[in-house]
């Protein structure tokens, strides 16, 4: 069913896209799970100029997914960094976003974006890779455990509202 969707790099060009893209997702996604003060924060003006700066910041790389209809069903960002445990595990990577549209889900999708993220980040010289999501989007959670992600640290908070983290020590079992 992935195949149904065709992958690329995305470009600055796709800045628009991506913003309303990450706005849609949002609404699918977070409704029930963020306060509506944050809701009235998020605009296309505010998510266009995230990601400009994305594409003007070093290293971010974007995978926009496109459906049949050649509209915009997912994207997923990611970026190297040392953070983990004082950069004794070596060169990581960072999943910032990976975000489908209701209508994406359960298709083999997320998981393509994922192992697409983990081949390039392994092609990259990077070892792991790590992320945050918030505790109560149970969905993704489950999603994050069955390909292979542990849950570590303490929990987070994101403008109040509660995040965990997971990752993966070896990209290699994430690229399964």
């Amino acid at each position: 069913m992935a195949d149904e969707f065709s992958l690329r790099a995305a470009t600055v060009e796709d800045a628009k896209t991506l913003a309303a893209l990450n706005l849609a997702c949002w609404r699918e996604t977070y409704a029930s799970l963020l306060p509506a003060e944050i809701f009235a924060t998020l605009t296309l003006e505010e998510r266009l100029d995230h990601w400009r700066g994305v594409f003007q910041a070093e290293g971010n790389i974007v995978a926009l997914a496109m459906d049949a209809a050649g509209e915009a069903a997912g994207f997923a960002h990611w970026r190297a960094h040392e953070l983990a445990l004082g950069g004794r595990l070596g060169r990581g990577g960072e999943i910032c976003a990976i975000y489908l549209r209701r209508s994406a889900l359960r298709r083999g999708l997320g998981g393509r974006l994922l192992r697409l993220m983990a081949a390039e980040m392994r092609a990259s010289g990077l070892k792991w890779a790590s992320l945050v999501v918030l505790r109560d989007n149970l969905p993704a959670r489950h999603f994050y455990e069955a390909m292979g992600a542990r849950r570590f640290g303490r929990e987070l908070s994101w403008r109040g509202v509660p995040q965990v983290a997971y990752g993966w020590r070896d990209l290699r079992r994430l690229g399964r």
